[in-house]
């Protein structure tokens, strides 16, 4: 079942950092027959701040003069290393960088196709994650936040959690704003509740 995985590369940008050679001449090929726009790169003239806005980038893993962590959009991109030599140091630096998905040298026909299918979509899925796991984090921090005001309300106030969480609602619904900003604004600067503060108010009137 493909629904859902990218397969057609048409129209995205390629950095290939690696040395003119006869693997770069044949990932170029290989990556512009795939639909792709290749851009290369000599590792040597690769600065912190001047890598180029691409989709996708392969690094030579082989390149002793090359860091990685000299494309600032690294993370944000997939990224498929190029291995020729397989000693633990080499294999450590791809690891590191989380990369996508890895080609062997000396580069071939078979298995590039395969590579970018894998770093593309393995990235989209990861930062999906991220995302999701983002949105719970603030969804978890947003509730925390809700159960501190009310828990401030209910020993000021002198009312139920219950009652404190319908004031807290209220409020929020009269301001038209989210219950978890209502919950924060509530709150003083020291994360304790401003009984100065509209929102206070509000509760105390609701």
């Amino acid at each position: 079942m493909t629904s859902g995985i990218v397969t057609n590369f048409r129209g995205l940008r390629a950095l290939v950092v690696h040395r003119s050679d006869s693997n770069r001449t044949v990932l170029e090929d290989i990556l512009g027959r795939l639909g792709l726009e290749v851009i290369t790169l000599d590792p040597g003239h690769l600065t912190v701040d001047g890598s180029p806005d691409v989709d996708l980038v392969l690094f030579d893993a082989d390149e002793d003069g090359f860091d990685p962590g000299d494309l600032s959009n690294l993370a944000e991109m997939p990224s498929i290393a190029l291995i020729g030599n397989e000693a633990p140091s080499r294999l450590a630096r791809v690891f590191r960088y989380q990369c996508d998905s890895h080609i062997q040298k000396p580069i071939r026909t078979s298995g590039v196709f395969t590579a970018v299918l894998l770093a593309v979509n393995g990235h989209q899925r990861s930062q999906r994650s991220a995302d999701q796991l983002e949105t719970m984090r603030q969804r978890l921090a947003g509730r925390r936040t809700v159960m501190k005001a009310v828990l401030s309300m209910m020993s000021e106030q002198g009312i139920d959690e219950d009652a404190a969480y319908e004031r807290l609602r209220r409020g929020a619904m009269h301001r038209r704003i989210p219950i978890e900003e209502m919950a924060r604004e509530s709150l003083g600067p020291d994360g304790t509740s401003n009984p100065l503060s509209p929102e206070a108010r509000i509760s105390r009137k609701a």
